[in-house]
């Protein structure tokens, strides 16, 4: 592989884009909480 083409070690993360763990928590727990408002039908409750 050409050297011109590796881009191995040369991309840094996007700081800005990087959320803290607050938020990451908060993230999860609103879609934890989405879920499980979601009604079921029984016919799918009774295979759990």
């Amino acid at each position: 592989m050409s050297p011109h083409f590796c881009r191995v070690g040369k991309i840094k993360p996007n700081v800005n884009k990087l959320i803290s763990l607050m938020e990451l928590e908060n993230m999860i727990l609103n879609f934890v909480e989405d879920a499980s408002k979601i009604d079921y039908p029984e016919s799918l409750k009774a295979n759990f």
